[in-house]
């Protein structure tokens, strides 16, 4: 009992620092607080404009002085213009409906591509609950069940659970292989919700 009362704060400092370190590991907050995002698919595909400029006109020397009776003339040049072509609109590759894997999920998951740039949106609907250290990860199929999968595109950490994002694919993306969305909890290693790419 002496023991207890002399190192009664130091016990219950501890105890609480122990309690502040596993709820910033485990972070049960997440899966009742929502973290919402906003972002249209144009947003997605905004490619920043160079302005053109012309050359000043030139008027080209003389190595005399013009006659005064007769009228002179300049010539003047301007750098040529050219036209961008008008890029074309994003069309749909892929698409899928998001699925809860021990968790609720649901809204739409989509491949847009535009001039040979892919990526994937999660649509306006997209709700899915949320949960710490959550990924979203690219698979060639729905190979979740067996544990970590080992094959995969990784996107990063998920934008938010709820709301429009969009995330950029890179070049080993093909859409003809990587046909399924995982969201992964990577601290607890399990699957949140996955969406089928069809």
């Amino acid at each position: 009992m002496k023991f207890l009362k002399r190192y009664r704060w130091i016990i219950i400092g501890a105890g609480v620092a122990i309690v502040v370190v596993a709820f910033l590991a485990f972070r049960p907050d997440k899966l009742f607080v929502d973290d919402a995002v906003d972002e249209s698919l144009s947003d997605a595909f905004v490619t920043e404009t160079v302005a053109t400029t012309s050359l000043p006109p030139v008027t080209p020397a003389t190595s005399s002085a013009p006659d005064p009776g007769e009228p002179t003339t300049t010539s003047t040049t301007q750098a040529p213009t050219t036209t961008q072509p008008e890029p074309s609109d994003p069309t749909i590759v892929a698409s899928g409906d998001f699925f809860g894997i021990d968790h609720s999920a649901e809204g739409t998951a989509a491949i847009y591509e535009q001039d040979g740039r892919y990526i994937l949106r999660f649509e306006d609907d997209t709700d899915i609950q949320n949960g710490p250290d959550l990924y979203v990860w690219l698979l060639e199929d729905d190979d979740y069940q067996s544990g970590t999968p080992t094959e995969y595109i990784d996107l990063g950490k998920i934008k938010g659970n709820v709301g429009g994002q969009n995330y950029d694919l890179p070049p080993e993306y093909d859409p003809d292989l990587h046909q399924f969305v995982l969201i992964w909890c990577l601290r607890f290693a399990t699957p949140f919700a996955g969406a089928p790419l069809l």
